[in-house]
């Protein structure tokens, strides 16, 4: 314990979530559990009662399997580590006082245990056969370029545009009429920008100039992403265009076409998803085998269903 309290420092100087930060937390985990494995080799005991205790070796196989990460912030932490021992002691402690009054020799006690067995043993026995059959670099890359190339729809960067308004609120003819006041100095020549922060009555942006950014389309009201539809070149000034929001004056200051997301930005994606589909189609075989190799037997069901419905007449 020494060695790792001896460690605990230099946790805590390198929380920085740099990469090199990072490593170097890992190389002082390692280090950490290494040490320790040394001296904790004889299962020193951390916490002791009446009817349970928790040693450092049950400490470590608690932490063994949990993400790299979350070992780091554990060890970190020593009141986090109190907390993880604390746990293990009074959930140790409850079962050892269930098994002192043979809770477990409950039949549907020893069922829930039986089927939480089972279930631990089908996990393990998954995780294994998923990793045996993880698919080969070379197998994911095919997968990859393969979808990539089939199915582009999803790749798709859809065409955006970016605009700005100038936004008069309301739907009275007096709305309408300054707006359309403030359409005509924009023609003759007064600055959209300036007219925008003096007049416009969206809060969101008429601070800046009335600047909305780059949106695909649908993402504005249909009135609205009609106007800017219509607009064909960068500075392109459209009517007064009413909308629930109100009177609006548009102009256009940008158009980006579709395109397709490089390759290399969706290669890992692809992979990991090359690993779940073989992963998938393994446990979909498994099943199919299972069922095969399991007979039923309908006079036995039957009889089963029989007797059911007269223990309860």
């Amino acid at each position: 314990m020494n060695t790792l309290r001896s460690c605990l420092p230099v946790f805590i100087r390198f929380k920085a979530p740099t990469a090199r930060h990072k490593l170097q937390q890992y190389a002082v985990l390692a280090c950490a559990l290494v040490a320790a494995g040394a001296s904790w080799a004889q299962g020193s005991v951390l916490v002791e009662g009446p009817r349970a205790k928790v040693t450092t070796s049950d400490v470590q196989a608690q932490l063994a399997v949990l993400p790299p990460e979350r070992q780091v912030q554990i060890l970190a932490s020593p009141d986090t580590l109190r907390n993880v021992i604390e746990n293990i002691y009074q959930r140790r402690a409850t079962a050892a006082r269930a098994e002192q009054q043979n809770l477990q020799n409950d039949p549907a006690v020893r069922l829930k245990l039986e089927q939480a067995r089972e279930g631990i043993l089908a996990e393990a026995y998954l995780a294994a056969r998923d990793k045996a059959n993880l698919p080969s670099e070379q197998v994911q890359e095919t997968y990859a370029r393969g979808v990539y190339k089939a199915e582009p729809q999803r790749f798709e960067i859809p065409a955006e545009s970016k605009a700005s308004h100038l936004l008069i609120r309301g739907t009275t003819p007096e709305a309408k009429a300054k707006a359309e006041g403030l359409l005509a100095e924009i023609k003759a020549g007064a600055n959209f920008e300036e007219l925008t922060k003096k007049h416009s009555e969206d809060p969101g942006n008429a601070s800046r100039g009335g600047d909305l950014g780059w949106f695909a389309k649908g993402r504005m009201v249909k009135p609205f992403q009609d106007a800017v539809d219509a607009l064909k070149n960068p500075g392109d000034i459209s009517p007064v265009v009413a909308t629930t929001f109100g009177y609006h004056i548009i102009r256009l200051d940008g158009r980006k076409p579709a395109s397709m997301r490089p390759y290399e930005d969706v290669k890992q994606d692809l992979y990991a998803e090359a690993v779940r589909k073989a992963q998938q189609d393994e446990r979909q075989k498994l099943t199919r085998e299972l069922s095969a190799e399991g007979k039923g037997d309908e006079t036995a069901l039957q009889a089963f269903i029989e007797s059911e419905k007269a223990l309860r007449k």
